[in-house]
């Protein structure tokens, strides 16, 4: 569902400000100075977020890999597994 407010600053310029929120996923945000842009937006959004390939990029250009393997060896691998030292040897 998404949501466009148009709001009007002190010089008098208006403003779009795009809310969209799909259940399960947070809410997004953006603003801009045409309602058309706006609205294109909302549809290509909604898209990509209900065929899961939505991903905020800048986020996911600051990790990595190796991070994500070295947060699974330290949190999740000695919870879950009997055969720790074997998959820690692998991912190493």
């Amino acid at each position: 569902m998404a949501l466009i407010e148009e709001r009007k600053n002190a010089k008098g310029d208006i403003t779009y400000r795009v809310r969209v929120r799909l259940r399960g996923h947070p809410p997004e945000t953006a603003t801009f100075k045409r309602k058309t842009d706006a609205k294109e937006w909302i549809t290509i959004t909604e898209a990509a977020i209900k065929e899961g390939r939505y991903f905020k990029t800048q986020e996911s250009k600051r990790r990595t890999v190796g991070e994500l393997i070295d947060r699974y060896i330290e949190f999740a691998l000695p919870e879950s597994r009997a055969d720790y030292q074997k998959i820690k040897m692998q991912l190493n």
